[in-house]
């Protein structure tokens, strides 16, 4: 079988990862037709979401493992044809319980491609473009997270029928799978004494500070993701494709974010050793402070002026994502990259990023649901940025003793 051309490899990559963000924003979109259509509470609804967040910790390192002693390629292919099956499983669940199974397995697609594409592009590219580069991977978070709300809301507008969102994942997650397939791969052998490393990593404080500092961040990220389409329909009264276009728009502005991250990231680190952590210190607070300006003036302004305000936010939102990666991939040798991928994505997820949407959707309903109690409930969640703030300001003097 013919192999593509190299420059395929980010491309195919990146739309691959795209696509599962656009699952989680149709979801989001849909999710207050599919509430009422099968008599959901928003604390169902929130687990609903994190369903997927939660299987992910325990699916993304052993879908590392697999990148790393398996042909990288052959793996993500496989994962995005099951994730495919799950968007079907998904459109045509009759519970809640089918609900829930169908979000399991829609897992695979993160649980390969994250790790496999961030270690597939961080040994194509030098050091030296390394956050740049996985900044433009990582793209796939808003850029999926903007064209899925968009669909969702045009999907549901014209049809009336949530499922029918979830059927049209089915065909381009297996082209995609297709195309995967036939990438080149200079992937270096693992070697038989693979697993007997990965204990070395455990021991690597890097790795445990910044997966803490990138869970904290990730209980904001999903919560925005999840609930921002309901946030606007609740304070604005708008119908479910106002909300989705307008959230779009927020979500299409932070796709400039994590290229920003990685430029910001790359700029200070050729000039300062520790530079990367310092950026990512600095990144969580601008979203400590845009994330309190604009949930103190949801409801306030106008429903123009906070547009503009999000798709501000948004964009400082998106930038720390490739910094946690390119962090942890600078105190990893080769044939680990995969590995160490994979286990920060697992002690992400468990230290925080799984439960963002549970959170949010519990704590709504204790502040009374509706508009303000889900308004109150998602600024709660920013102590959490300040948080991974303090992570980071730790983490500068054992990410200098550990770099390779």
């Amino acid at each position: 079988m013919r192999t593509l051309p190299p420059k395929w490899i980010l491309p195919a990559l990146l739309a691959l990862y795209s696509l599962n963000f656009m699952d989680r924003s149709v979801l989001a979109v849909v999710g207050e037709a599919m509430k009422t259509d099968m008599g959901f509470s928003d604390a169902e609804l929130g687990l609903l979401h994190s369903v997927l967040l939660i299987t992910l910790i325990f699916v993304i390192f052993p879908g590392a493992v697999m990148n790393d002693v398996w042909k990288r390629r052959k793996f993500i292919a496989l994962c995005a044809a099951v994730w495919s099956m799950a968007m079907a499983g998904t459109a045509m669940a009759g519970s809640f319980l089918s609900l829930c199974c169908a979000r399991i397995f829609a897992s695979a697609n993160e649980g390969s491609t994250g790790s496999g594409g961030t270690a597939w592009l961080s040994q194509y590219y030098p050091a030296s473009k390394r956050a740049r580069v996985l900044g433009m991977f990582q793209m796939g978070a808003p850029l999926g997270m903007a064209l899925g709300t968009l669909l969702g809301g045009a999907v549901l507008s014209l049809t009336g029928n949530w499922r029918y969102c979830f059927f049209l994942f089915i065909i381009p997650a297996l082209v995609l799978a297709f195309v995967v397939y036939r990438l080149p791969d200079e992937q270096r052998p693992a070697g038989r004494d693979y697993l007997s490393g990965i204990p070395v990593l455990l021991k690597k404080r890097t790795l445990v500070i910044t997966a803490c500092a990138g869970g904290f961040f990730c209980i904001i990220k999903y919560a925005w993701q999840s609930w921002l389409p309901v946030l606007l329909m609740r304070t604005y009264f708008v119908e479910p494709s106002t909300a989705a276009l307008l959230s779009a728009c927020f979500l299409l502005a932070g796709a400039c974010g994590p290229c920003l991250g990685g430029m910001f990231a790359d700029f200070w680190g050729a000039r300062s050793p520790g530079g990367r952590v310092k950026a990512a210190a600095v990144c969580m607070l601008l979203i400590l402070c845009t994330k309190l300006v604009f949930y103190i003036c949801v409801g306030r302004i106008s429903l123009w002026a906070i547009c503009l305000l999000g798709m501000l936010d948004s964009v400082i939102l998106m930038m720390p994502i490739p910094l946690y990666f390119s962090i942890t991939q600078d105190v990893v040798e080769d044939r680990y990259r995969g590995g160490m991928t994979g286990l920060l994505g697992t002690m992400m997820f468990l230290f925080g990023g799984a439960w963002g949407p549970l959170l949010t959707g519990f704590l709504s309903d204790v502040l009374g649901g509706g508009g303000q109690g889900l308004l109150y409930a998602m600024a709660l969640l920013q102590v959490f940025a300040f948080l991974a703030f303090l992570c980071y300001l730790f983490e500068i003097k054992t990410y200098l003793k550990e770099k390779v």
